[in-house]
């Protein structure tokens, strides 16, 4: 079977212990970019031994420690990019079967820049992700779902990515966005580094406020109020109602609230730094 014309990214930062699996998960792709932060353990070897080319994610004097700006991150990966469809991916996750089945559908079909007989196709899709449980259950129900990412797309549709922390990618104008029926899983850490990775996520968030005044700290307030109201009834639905399907374990959803109610603290001008 032939190579998919895809670049995935990766980024990564000691990852002995998970990059194996994201690698693996998508090993029929033409290119893979391990974007590493410096990493101290096999993350580089490993990922050397399957193929994947590793490149740094900052210059060197900025290596070795936590990810401030994770969307330079990504560009650093866009930039060295050869193949026409880029997917991101995290080291802690891995792309199941099935949304790779759906990727080669995908680029199996006419290229949208050429075919100008047949319908217009997406050229950026939206990925879905879900959580896997340690004895391999994939979690069915969380109010964060269906958790899509604009991580699949073609690098010419594409001017940069954007945001130094939940970073997105900016398209050009008029690109068709679709959605992928299946993308990728997120086996679920320990609580403890799940809480770990969301204290990384405020120090950039802050440093990010720093100085921009009560206006954009409202927005943000604004903005985090709206997100966990629409958390709050489906976290409703999904505990009251009953239904088939694994549900994500209720100190992992109550984190999320912790978290915005940080952000909205750390983040007010008041706030010592």
């Amino acid at each position: 079977m032939s190579k998919l014309p895809v670049s995935v990214h990766i980024l990564a930062w000691n990852s002995g212990l998970t990059i194996e699996r994201a690698i693996s998960s998508v090993h029929e792709c033409e290119e893979i970019l391990v974007i590493d932060g410096g990493s101290q353990d096999a993350t580089v070897a490993t990922a050397e031994r399957l193929g994947a080319r590793v490149i740094p994610q900052r210059f060197p004097g900025a290596q070795g420690k936590p990810l401030m700006d994770f969307a330079a991150a990504r560009n650093a990966g866009m930039e060295r990019a050869t193949q026409p469809w880029i997917l991101a991916l995290d080291s802690d996750e891995m792309m199941s079967p099935e949304g790779m089945a759906q990727i080669r559908t995908i680029i199996a079909k006419p290229d949208p820049s050429v075919a100008a007989l047949v319908e217009a196709e997406p050229a950026a899709y939206l990925v879905p992700r879900r959580y896997l449980m340690t004895d391999g259950t994939v979690v069915a129900r969380a109010s964060t779902y269906p958790n899509e990412r604009l991580y699949f797309f073609r690098k010419d549709s594409a001017e940069r990515w954007e945001k130094p922390v939940h970073e997105r990618i900016r398209l050009k104008p008029d690109t068709i966005v679709g959605r992928l029926d299946h993308g990728s899983l997120a086996p679920l850490p320990p609580l403890s580094v799940f809480y770990s990775k969301l204290n990384q996520y405020l120090r950039i968030e802050v440093e990010e406020a720093n100085g921009k005044g009560w206006g954009a700290w409202l927005r943000r307030v604004i903005h985090a109020l709206r997100g966990r109201a629409v958390a709050s009834l489906r976290l409703l639905r999904i505990w009251l109602i009953p239904g088939s399907g694994r549900r994500l374990p209720l100190q992992y959803e109550m984190a999320r609230f912790w978290y915005s109610w940080k952000l909205m603290m750390m983040t007010c001008p008041l706030a010592e730094r």
